[in-house]
């Protein structure tokens, strides 16, 4: 019977110096991948996997500098991949590739590690490309993903604006994103070690700062002015 994922034989190479991994669930298009990157100077395919759990198994016996990592896959998906690995072996560089071209799904993956970002419909030499460039220079950049960069450049900049226009500090810009993040009083008073009564003081001045009534307003109105962004929203 054909497995879905298996272990590549060491293939001579010059240098390989350029140790990946590929974690993708359709069969046919990860073993094109392993075949045309394998024959790309300096790169080896180490190991496949046709899903997340696979590939964390896998990664116990071999190891690798880049996962190139499908976005969209069962039991445990690109984005799952993208936050264990963040955590477990941060050393290991993520480029995720998929379908999709919505900025802010792109956005979402760069803001969480991944160092670059493709389309699937890229030619190989654009994958080679990504794989030098996030070895050598740490980041790949694609036009998907330098949109995502100017957004970002704008949300930051609005954000810088409303922390002038509000006259916000350093700790109140924290008070507000764990208030938009659904924390209470003592919740937020315990983390940054000051009474609930100082948290609640922080917390009328904010609200009355933004003309807020309720906490759900205020999340609105925080996202609006750019002073939150919450991770994933589209």
């Amino acid at each position: 019977m054909m497995t879905t994922s298996r272990q590549i034989d060491d293939i001579p190479k010059e240098k390989n110096r350029i140790k990946i991994a590929i974690v993708e669930d359709h069969t046919l298009l990860r073993e094109s991948l392993i075949k045309s990157l394998n024959e790309a100077f300096d790169i080896q395919v180490v190991f496949d996997a046709s899903n997340g759990v696979e590939f964390f198994e896998l990664l116990k016996k071999k190891k690798i500098n880049i996962a190139l990592v499908d976005l969209d896959m069962p039991e445990m998906d690109g984005k799952e991949i993208l936050k264990k690995l963040s955590l477990s072996n941060p050393e290991i560089k993520v480029i995720i590739f998929s379908m999709h071209s919505n900025v802010h799904i792109v956005a979402e993956l760069i803001q969480m590690g991944a160092k670059s970002y493709l389309k699937k419909d890229c030619s190989v030499q654009d994958m080679v490309d990504a794989l030098y460039n996030v070895t050598d220079k740490g980041f790949h950049s694609t036009s998907i993903v330098s949109d995502v960069s100017f957004i970002q450049y704008e949300k930051n900049k609005k954000k810088e604006q409303a922390i002038i226009n509000f006259n916000l500090s350093e700790r109140e810009m924290i008070v507000i994103k764990l208030i938009c993040s659904g924390s209470k009083s003592e919740e937020i008073a315990k983390r940054l070690g000051i009474t609930k009564k100082s948290i609640d003081a922080i917390r009328s001045k904010l609200f009355k700062a933004l003309n807020a009534k309720t906490p759900a307003d205020f999340a609105r109105l925080c996202i609006e002015n750019g002073l939150y962004q919450p991770i994933g929203r589209n």
